[in-house]
């Protein structure tokens, strides 16, 4: 393994390291593994690390790429990434959903010099949201069964009620064609329980499908889907604009932008002393922006694009060209087009709507 401060950390710290229930390691800045916890050394080794050159790229050989891209952002950033899900299989536990948090570390010497990764075991809430998943597939299954029920027992009550015109004790048909009336009734409304429920469960597949990554990922999702829209509306199509495919078909790459952009939301409110909270009512009137508050989300955002795009290698030039890694729009908001500013003004505008697809909504902090 390679050296750094943290092999010179005393043994009482290792133990505690040691002692908790965390994977717990340290990388340098290109991934090479440089210490683990106890945690972190039963779940890949049989006892004691190797010493030989380890990166996470031989540990988790399925999500290398996205260590390799992460570690060094936060090595240069100085800023943390949490809540990063991802299965791995481990090498003497199996497979395991794990929930990462990337961390900078240093002395005073080598500030930031490497990084530390604490992975917590969430296989339990992966299975529990699987069966929550399959319990509600069922469900749905039920419900289509029970509408088909439906309609079979309305054959036969119609019949019913046709055969009592034939008795001729009156009394007694009038009872039957009563009885069979008011089942005919709940049977309507149950009819129309199912049709009204139809909305109601397609959003719920479609936005609260979202595992135990949380609330960001269902902002994340609605944000994408109305991007997809805008682009469509420019005549662009999947074929010209990869990012324009579905969630679930999106790169992890391409999800994890849209998760980040989610997060940056609740902090950009704050600035502006909003928040976002949950939408009671369905109808209730959308948020509205100042148009101050427009022009400073927008230029927020804006700046944070280019942060992104500047960190992943990209770099100003006068056309775009992906394979390149080239943008015209990475220049300052000042240097920005007009229509391109307008783009990220829309964007805010949008947001309010946006929310309100998934149940959420912008509220203003009281007093502001």
């Amino acid at each position: 393994m390679g050296d750094c401060g943290v092999m010179e950390y005393d043994d009482d710290v290792k133990k505690i390291l040691d002692s908790l229930p965390a994977l717990i390691f340290f990388t340098d800045a290109q991934g090479v593994l440089l210490w683990g916890n106890k945690t972190f050394r039963d779940h890949f080794f049989a006892g004691a690390i190797p010493d030989t050159t380890i990166s996470v790229g031989d540990l988790f050989p399925e999500n290398k790429e996205d260590f390799f891209l992460e570690i060094p952002q936060v090595i240069s950033s100085g800023e943390s990434k949490k809540d990063i899900i991802r299965r791995v299989d481990t090498r003497n536990a199996g497979t395991k959903s794990l929930r990462f948090s990337i961390l900078p570390c240093g002395d005073e010497t080598t500030k930031n010099s490497h990084v530390i990764v604490f992975a917590v075991d969430v296989t339990g809430q992966a299975e529990m949201e699987q069966l929550k998943k399959d319990a509600y597939n069922q469900i749905e299954k039920n419900i289509e069964q029970f509408a088909i029920l439906g309609d079979q027992l309305r054959n036969p009550i119609t019949a019913i009620i046709g055969l009592c015109d034939l008795l001729e004790d009156r009394p007694i048909a009038e009872k039957i064609i009563k009885r069979a009336q008011e089942i005919d009734q709940i049977i309507t409304k149950i009819d129309h329980g199912w049709i009204e429920s139809q909305k109601v469960r397609a959003m719920i597949k479609k936005y609260y499908d979202v595992g135990i990554s949380g609330t960001h990922e269902l902002i994340a999702r609605a944000m994408h889907e109305e991007y997809i829209s805008q682009q469509q509306k420019e005549g662009l199509t999947p074929q010209t604009n990869p990012s324009m495919r579905p969630w679930n078909e999106l790169s992890r790459h391409l999800q994890d932008a849209n998760l980040r952009q989610a997060d940056e939301i609740w902090k950009k409110l704050q600035l502006i002393h909003c928040a976002i909270g949950i939408s009671i009512k369905p109808d209730e009137p959308l948020f509205e922006f100042t148009s101050d508050e427009i022009e400073t989300l927008a230029m927020l955002e804006h700046d944070r694009w280019v942060n992104e795009k500047l960190s992943r290698g990209w770099k100003y030039g006068p056309d775009i060209d992906e394979k390149q890694r080239i943008h015209n729009c990475i220049v300052p908001w000042e240097q920005l087009s007009d229509h391109q500013k307008e783009k990220d003004r829309n964007a805010v505008r949008s947001l309010p709507r946006v929310l309100a697809k998934v149940r959420l909504k912008i509220v203003r902090f009281a007093g502001s």
